[in-house]
């Protein structure tokens, strides 16, 4: 299985980025959370919540100092927001790039038992009644819960419009190259953003697994949630009150959780750290109620729901996130059906977020869980699968399937869509928005696949214009061999001399293509990248190809091999310039053969080509 893509641009893409060099998934295993049995006692003490006048007077960071008292607001369990007492132990001048970090001990027998909980951030922090920053960092194997806090002096910047130009700023991110995860592993006595808790309702254990990486390193953990329930009041969004940005609902669902620190009419902020840092965004806001709190030694971990979604999370910046209640935006509809063993059928749907940030590996990790929720009981295996993108509003479709053999039928589709969403979504050429995507897959027990063990031609010399018998010579799988006869029919006008004659299957042929003429898997427009991801040959199918050795070049994408030498000349020095390039002989005819199974193998042989008919 693959891991999960980070995102390229086409700012930071390296010249010679070619379709088909999309980075892999991986897995990682679940965090292991230990359940408190009972809430034991409040977390909080009384505390008035702060008016609304004090809501929009903050108190400068310049002014606050070690020693001060205070309290912080956070939900803990249901959607009632609890207080607890925290003291100022100072200001980290310049710990961050350009800003200050308010450091911070909380009180309570609750947290001096769970220690700072991921889900606390954006948890609002008052001084004298006055705001002054949100919960937001905290440090590793720390055995008191000490918390970093964002001041709201540099958080308010979040309300500010964004320019367009910063439109989600993670797509300069290419290969091992990323903006500052919250995930990243720290480094000793390093402040890191609090963990941000998944609510994940409906994926199977082996989608989590696959997901895993991918939160880890972008500071998530993972906790069992519900779906949206559509429940209570958007008026319940005030400082301290929970909050989630919803990233996929429908028959699974998956909702990050956080803490809402300010509003201000219609205008929320939250989390004190980057969600993405994505920038310019549209992902639905919700209001959410907390079920309970894993207590853990590593971490200890909110587990909480979306209730309702009210608004749109318009801005993922350094300092926190902001949102506006009100319309939310849309999302994508996926639909996922699949065919199994003993006639097993089921169908699933759901909506994942709009972004090109989250959008691949949402969609397959949705695929992925869909997968092993209706087969968990299927080992060895044959995958087919077709999947249907229409995009920009219907005037684009991009039909693409594969089948595949495999101890367990999970990867194939999932890292398929994952992969091809990324080289999409962030193409160089021009934006590409995702209208929906529908995934047929069929799985049956056992391995479907057999082996090319040789091939013959007849004749063995032709003229132009004539064909030739290609017969197959097929082991499959636990059957008896078989034959299949292929006619070949060579193009008029083909000079005389040796053509190599290939059998390969769609992998094979792929590879050998790519060798052959690298420049032409280089995109030059979007509809040449909607072309070569169609195109891609299916692993179910043989292809017989006739190959000539011939003086070619590639240019924008295109390849010239039968032409005048003095053609060639001018093209092979635009070549040498960078114009194009050189490619190895020239593909005269490709005729594809569907096999009915998985096929492996890949031969080779000559015919002659003469200079005039044989009869």
């Amino acid at each position: 299985m693959t891991r999960l893509p980070r995102i390229a641009s086409r700012r930071s893409r390296p010249r010679g980025f070619r379709f088909g060099t999309a980075p892999r998934l991986g897995l990682f295993t679940t965090i292991a959370l230990l359940l408190i049995a009972g809430r034991a006692g409040s977390p909080c003490f009384a505390a008035p919540l702060p008016a609304a006048k004090a809501m929009l007077s903050p108190l400068p960071t310049d002014s606050v100092r070690a020693g001060m008292t205070g309290y912080g607001l956070s939900v803990f369990r249901g959607t009632s927001v609890d207080s607890f007492p925290m003291t100022i132990l100072g200001v980290l001048k310049g710990n961050r790039p350009g800003a200050d970090l308010i450091l911070a001990r909380a009180h309570g027998e609750f947290l001096e038992r769970t220690g700072i909980i991921a889900g606390m951030s954006g948890s609002p922090v008052y001084v004298g009644g006055r705001l002054i920053g949100a919960v937001s960092y905290t440090w590793a194997f720390t055995k008191d819960p000490v918390a970093g806090i964002t001041p709201i002096g540099e958080m308010l910047n979040s309300l500010r419009p964004m320019p367009e130009e910063k439109l989600e700023p993670s797509d300069a991110r290419y290969g091992g190259l990323d903006l500052p995860p919250g995930g990243a592993s720290p480094l000793p006595g390093e402040a890191h953003p609090i963990a941000t808790p998944l609510a994940l309702s409906g994926f199977t254990p082996e989608a989590i697994r696959y997901l895993d990486p991918w939160l880890k390193e972008h500071g998530f953990v993972s906790a069992p949630g519900g779906g949206a329930q559509d429940v209570g009041s958007c008026d319940s969004i005030v400082p301290g009150s929970a909050v989630g940005v919803e990233l996929v609902r429908g028959d699974m669902s998956a909702t990050a959780i956080g803490t809402a620190t300010y509003r201000e009419g219609n205008r929320v902020l939250a989390f004190g750290h980057p969600f993405f840092a994505l920038g310019r965004v549209q992902l639905p806001l919700t209001a959410a109620t907390i079920h309970t709190v894993f207590a853990s030694q590593q971490i200890s971990t909110k587990v909480g729901s979306a209730t309702r979604t009210c608004g749109t999370l318009v801005a993922d910046r350094s300092v926190g996130i902001a949102g506006q209640l009100g319309s939310a935006p849309s999302m994508i509809p996926v639909t996922v059906s699949i065919r199994g063993p003993q006639s097993l059928e089921r169908r699933y749907q759901f909506e994942i977020a709009r972004s090109r940030s989250l959008t691949p590996g949402l969609a397959a990790a949705t695929i992925v869980s869909s997968i092993s929720e209706a087969l968990f009981d299927v080992g060895l295996s044959t995958t087919r699968y077709d999947l249907t993108y229409w995009l920009n509003g219907g005037t684009r479709l991009l039909k693409r399937g594969n089948a595949i053999v495999a101890p367990a039928p999970l990867a194939g589709a999932g890292d398929d869509v994952s992969q091809t969403l990324l080289l999409l979504l962030i193409n160089r050429f021009e934006p590409v928005q995702l209208d929906s995507l529908r995934a047929d897959i069929s799985v049956e027990d056992g391995l479907d696949q057999a082996t090319l063990t040789s091939f013959r031609v007849e004749p063995t010399m032709a003229a132009p214009g004539e064909s030739v018998q290609v017969e197959l010579s097929i082991r499959p799988a636990r059957h008896a061999p078989e034959t299949r006869r292929v006619t070949v029919r060579i193009p008029p006008g083909t000079p005389q001399g040796d053509l190599t004659v290939r059998v390969c299957n769609g992998p094979e042929t792929d590879k050998w293509e790519r060798d052959r003429a690298p420049e032409t898997f280089e995109p030059q427009n979007l509809d040449h990248l909607l072309s070569l991801l169609s195109r891609e040959r299916r692993g179910d199918q043989i292809f017989v190809q006739l190959y000539r050795e011939v003086r070619g070049v590639s240019v924008h994408g295109g390849e010239i091999s039968q032409a005048p030498s003095s053609i060639l000349d001018v093209l092979g020095a635009g070549a040498k310039s960078g114009d194009g390039a050189p490619v190895k002989g020239a593909t005269l005819v490709e005729v594809p053969v569907e096999m009915g199974r998985v096929m492996n193998g890949c031969e080779q042989k000559t015919v002659t080509v003469l200079p005039y008919r044989v009869r």
